[in-house]
Parts: structure tokens; sequence; C-alpha cells
């Protein structure tokens, strides 16, 4: 019923969340919302302990979110000084830090994997409950904002499975974005009575928020500073409440912080940064998910990935216009409307990206690309169309407020109808599953790894070529079942071996190959068979012993020489005088030659899709030098020469210059693990007096790798003119 005094048609005004009967709202909206996201993300509910959700059956990124999920349950309980030294990528440490640790998700699906040794099962839970609560927390915002359960339950609908949030049940970070409303919520009570026990509730949403992906920690900041701004100017709340408030944000901030600094470190180290992100069309926004149930064959279809489905809903929408013209809040909100408006526009604006464009045409420059430039932190996220989280966090009140001025004149049978259209407009059904196989479904030979003590590092063969990287998200996946080192993975920054380490694996069990691996400490070999058979090559060595084969027909090769020569740093530089770069005269087998001289690490010279046999980089000099080394830079995406001819011009024509080339690669691989940002292949020849060399590739290596020239420099020797 009405509030006393209230005009005609206002909302009720909602009881105190701590009261039973508000509890049991909470409770079932929540039960509700939970069935709701079983049919959004149907056919899961039949293969909860088995499958993922995937875009396509062999989807990495799950896999990928499921492995880190499990480390951080297995290293809290044995290790949680050195959480983020994770057992991919070895010989590397810190390597959670490559992708997102997932910490708050991790114990949100504790119980259950603990429960039923089941991380699978726990993976998907975890989905369902994220999806349930980013509901429950619209609507909780709503229902403050507005008062009316039906509003704010439509609202829950509109925030969590929106067209955009629900492409994101693949990523498990992104979808991770239910505490946003939950921060707000917590600021606007606050704010109506600033209580210490409100203020720590700010914080503790902003903790579960900021640890569930580390992405969302650098959005964070942008929603709560314009929204305490907006607060404060409105209330105009004492120094002493201001104090409870910043004292809680301090006390997030400083648990958070310790999260962030690995982060901060693995970009230090390796110089990661992304390019400037390509922007989102307009008309993704009118785009809905292959298989939408009331809209694929009106309107558009969209990536799964970047310029994705942005679709808001044609009720959702016509509910916040009316809620921005006509909406009514409760007290003291009732001029929190314009901010609700504001920010849905400008996430909308930096949706965007760095530009605006419709029709394939740039409009303008975005607001995201200030952000590019110089807000610490965003030259290493992705997609700038995640502001998309902040268009449907302003939208989703708004269209509460919208349907609540509606409910007096359409009645609760009326509102279940919109609110159930504003769900179908999304769904897009049946979603494809990816296998997950775990416990006994999981191949026999990683019990044996697991079983094994002196099994401490391994790598697994047949290896995926170069650009299949997505593939090694299934061994890493497989890792949780014994936890020790491995060679492969796949994360969202790869660390500068990668490559490398791929292209020498890929080679197995060429000797080149086998010395590397013992080199590095990899001591055991899994050989996965395909079809129950092992590869032709397999057998019996002076290299290795044989464990199995194993039910499925997999076996291991134990190294005996593994760790016997590890990889040191590489040597100091000889004395040698770089030949001065003005005057080349630079031909290549590719355009963009000059690329590679020109003093920029930034700008680079590529063979493009592969390099194969022929191409070439010449550079002619200006006048004659006695030349001693060739320094070729291997920056990110540390894609370097392989199959390497050195030819040189001298008196009797084009000659080749011999130079040790197991010991440059060995070199190359020591700079890429000890010094990333100063990685180089050195070909170091015998001096001699030459007017133009040749790199050249001499046969097209089946790892099918580009290569990437950003910097070439040529030295002389000392002395020579």
């Amino acid at each position: 019923m009405e509030a006393p005094g209230d005009p005609p048609g206002a909302p009720t005004p909602s009881r105190p969340w701590t009261s039973s009967g508000a509890s049991r709202t909470w409770a079932a909206a929540f039960a509700a919302y939970l069935v709701l996201a079983l049919i959004a993300t149907w056919p899961l509910a039949l293969h909860l302990d088995s499958r993922v959700l995937g875009h396509v059956e062999l989807e990495s990124t799950p896999r990928l979110n499921a492995w880190a999920m499990s480390f951080v349950r297995h290293q809290l309980v044995r290790d949680p000084l050195h959480l983020f030294d994770a057992n991919a990528f070895h010989p590397h440490a810190g390597t959670l830090a490559l992708s997102e640790h997932l910490f708050v998700p991790a114990l949100l699906g504790a119980p259950v994997a603990w429960s039923t040794g089941n991380d699978v099962l726990a993976y998907n839970a975890v989905t369902l409950l994220t999806l349930a609560l980013a509901a429950l927390g619209a609507f909780a915002l709503t229902l403050e904002l507005v008062g009316s359960r039906p509003a704010a339950f439509v609202a829950g609908l509109m925030y969590a499975f929106h067209t955009w949030n629900l492409n994101e049940v693949v990523r498990l970070q992104i979808l991770s974005n239910q505490w946003f409303p939950f921060v707000a919520w917590a600021l606007l009570r606050f704010f109506r009575r600033p209580a210490p026990l409100r203020a720590a509730l700010v914080g503790v949403f902003c903790v579960l928020q900021a640890l569930s992906c580390m992405y969302w920690a650098l959005y964070l900041p942008l929603l709560v500073a314009p929204l305490l701004a907006f607060l404060q100017w409105r209330h105009r709340l004492g120094a002493r409440a201001l104090g409870r408030l910043g004292a809680a944000l301090l006390a997030a901030a400083c648990v958070t912080v310790p999260f962030a600094l690995p982060y901060v470190r693995a970009a230090r180290t390796y110089g990661f940064e992304r390019a400037e992100p390509e922007s989102l069309a307009l008309g993704r926004y009118l785009d809905v998910l292959p298989g939408n149930l009331l809209y694929e064959e009106w309107l558009g279809t969209a990536l799964r990935n970047q310029n994705a489905a942005h679709f808001l809903g044609i009720a959702a929408l016509a509910l916040a216009v009316l809620g921005a013209a006509r909406g009514r809040f409760r007290d003291p909100h009732g001029r929190f409307k314009p901010f609700l408006i504001a920010l849905g526009a400008a996430a909308f604006a930096l949706s965007l990206g760095p530009s605006i464009t419709a029709g394939g045409r740039a409009i303008g420059p975005g607001p995201y690309a200030w952000l590019f430039e110089w807000a610490p932190g965003f030259r290493h996220v992705r997609y700038p169309e995640r502001f998309a989280v902040f268009v449907s966090l302003a939208l989703a009140p708004l269209a509460g407020a919208g349907l609540a001025r509606l409910i007096p004149h359409i009645g609760g049978a009326g509102a279940l109808a919109l609110g159930a259209f504003v769900y179908l407009e999304h769904l897009s059904l049946p979603h494809v599953l990816a296998p997950m196989p775990a416990g006994a479904a999981a191949p026999a030979v990683y019990g044996w790894v697991a079983a094994t003590p002196e099994v401490r590092a391994i790598a697994e063969v047949p290896s995926s070529r170069h650009r299949m990287e997505r593939l090694d998200a299934l061994p890493m996946w497989f890792s949780t079942l014994h936890w020790k080192r491995t060679l492969r993975g796949f994360t969202g920054y790869f660390p500068p071996t990668y490559n490398f380490s791929k292209w020498r694996l890929f080679h197995f069990p060429d000797p080149a190959s086998v010395e590397f691996l013992e080199r590095l400490g990899i001591d055991t070999v899994v050989v996965r068979a395909e079809d129950g058979i092992l590869p032709a090559w397999f057998g019996l060595s002076d290299r290795w012993r044989i464990a199995g084969p194993f039910p499925g027909g997999d076996a291991a090769l134990q190294l005996l020489r593994a760790g016997q020569q590890p990889y040191p740093p590489p040597p100091e530089p000889p004395a040698l005088a770089e030949v001065d770069r003005r005057n080349w005269q630079l031909t290549a087998s590719h355009p963009g030659a000059r690329l590679a001289a020109d003093g920029d690490p930034s700008t680079s010279w590529t063979t493009g899709e592969r390099q194969g046999r022929g191409d070439f980089f010449r550079i002619g000099f200006p006048s004659a030098v006695t030349l001693a080394r060739v320094s070729v830079a291997v920056r990110d995406p540390y894609q370097f020469p392989m199959r390497l001819k050195l030819m040189a011009l001298a008196d009797a024509g084009w000659v080749e210059l011999l130079y040790d080339r197991e010991a440059a690669y060995d070199d190359l691989f020591a700079s890429l693990l000890h010094r990333p940002r100063e990685a180089w292949l050195h070909l170091d020849v015998e001096p001699r007096q030459v007017s133009a060399i040749r790199l050249r590739i001499t046969e097209t290596d089946p790892f099918w790798m580009p290569w990437t020239l950003s910097e070439v420099r040529v030295w002389a020797a000392p002395g020579s003119p």
C-alpha cells in the first residue's frame, strides 16, 4: 500500500533490508534469479559436472579460468604467501598475474570444490551464482532508489541477463561484475544514514568487486569517485562521517594493493602493453547474439568477443526512457536520476572506444582515447566496449523507475508480462557446451604424474603450431590433477619465452628440442596418443626412460639429463663498434623495411602471416664495413626468424657467413628469460669486409610463425673503418 502522505501512484517504501520480511524478499528474489540463470545458460544444467559454457566446443577461456580458481584454492591452503607463483609457464614465477587471479570467484566456489572434489562443478556453480548475484545487486539498488519490489526485480533482470552480459558467460572474469550495483547500493545507504557498519559495507563490496577481476578493479574508481562526489554534493556530510567512509575505502585499497602489485611487476618486467584498441561500431548496440529467440531474423548478430553484440532490449530501453522522463524516486534519492543519466551516457561514449564509428566510418574521437593515453592502467586492458557494464548499471534503475510509474496503470499481471519480455529479449539458446574432463574422465597419465615424486616439471607433445595457443588451455587444465610445473599454458599475456618454447617443443624429439627441455629443467615429457596411437617416433632412447602406455594410450618420457646445464643470463656484449644506420639501403621481401631501422622499437617490419623460404631482409651500406655481428631485436610479440642464413656481398660476390646457430638461439632464449625487454638474436661471424648483407629464410618451418623485426643493428670489428 502507499505510504501516508505520498501522492497517488508513488512507489511503496521498502522495509529495512535487515528485517525478516526484507530478508525473505531478498531470498525469494535470489532464488528466482538462480532459476532464471539456469534457463539463460541452458543446457548447462544437464552437464554441470563435466562441461562448461562456450561459444565454440573447444573453448579455452573457461579452462583458463577454472585452472586459475583451482590454483588459488590449492595455494591458499599450502603456500598463501606465494599465491601468484602458479605452475604454468615454467620456468617463470608469478605467472598467475599473466591473467586474472579470480580470487573471490575461487572462494565462492570453494564449498562446492572441497565438498565434491569436482572443480568443474564448482566453476559452473560460480557462473550461475554470479548471474544471480548480479541480478540481486541491481534489485537491491533499484529497491533502494524506487521502493517497488516488482520494478526492482525487473531491473535485476535487465542488469544481469542483457545481451552483452550473456555474451560474457564464457569469460567468468568479465561476467564477475555482480558487485558494482552492491557498491552503489551501499554508498546510497551510507549517505542516507552514515553509520560505521554501513561505511564498512561499502569497503567490503569494493573489495569483493576489485578481487573478482582486476579489470574491474581498474574500472571501480570510475564509478565510486563520481558517485561519492554527487552524493556529497547532495547530502553535505560532515567530516566525521566522511572520515568513516574514507577509512573504509582506504582499508579496501590496502586489501587490494597486494593483489595489484604482481600485475604491476609483470607489466614492468615484460613491458606488457596493448596496442590502441579497435572502436565499437554504434550499430553493435542493435546486434543480438546468434540464436536469439526473438530477434535473430530481425536484427543483426555480432561476434562473440571483440565488437560483440550490445543489444539493450526494446522493452528495457522504453522503460528506461520513461524512468528518465517521468520516473519517481524515493526520498532522499529524488534527484539521483540525473546521475544515472550522466553515468549511462558517459559509459556509452567510453564503450565506443578511441573513435566514434558508424557504418564503417569514423565520426570523431571518443573519450576513451583520453583514458588510453593518460589514465594509469588503461594501456594494459583489451576492450573499451566493456564500459557497457556501466550502461546497464545506469539503465537498470531507470527502467525500474519507469516500470514503477506504470504499475498503477497495468497492474501486477502487466508488470509480470513486461518483466518476462525484458528477460526473453536477450535469450539465445541453446548454448554451446565445451567438454572439461575431470576426475576419472581425465587421462590416466596425469594420475601417474601426480603420484610420481621425481616428476617436477613436465612438457606435453605433440605441441600445436604458432597461433594455436588456445589448445594449450587443456593441458593447463589437466595440471590441476597434479600441480607439477608445466611448460605450456594459456593466458591473457604470454611470457616472452612462450613462442620460443613452443617452437622447440613442436619439433620434439629433434636433438635441439630434447637438449632445450633438459637444460630448462623439464624432467618429464607427456606423450599424448591420438585415437590411442602414439606418434611414429615414440620408442626407446638413451635420453629418456619410458613410463606407460597408460589406459587411453598415453605415455611419459622421463628425461635422464634434465637440469644439468640451466640457462644463465646472456653474456655481456663484446666491444664492437655499431655501424651508423644513416644512408642504409633497405629492401625486404615484404614492405616496410625502413621500420626496422628507424630507432623506434614500437614499429616493425614483418613477413605477415608466416615466414617462409625466400623471405629476406637486405641492408646495403654506403661504404664497406668489417662485419662482426648482426643483431636482430626480438620484441613483443617475440616472433623471431627460424632457419636463418646470413649472406654477405663481398669482393667475390654473395657468400654465406657462418655463425654458431645453436649458441645464437640459446643466447636468444636466455635474453627472453632474463632480459625480456632487451632480447636479441646475435649472429656473430668472423670479421669480414662487406658492402651489403642479407638475412634470408632458407626453409619454411612447419611451426608457421611470422618474423617480426622491430630493430636491426650491425656491428663492426674494433678499429675497423
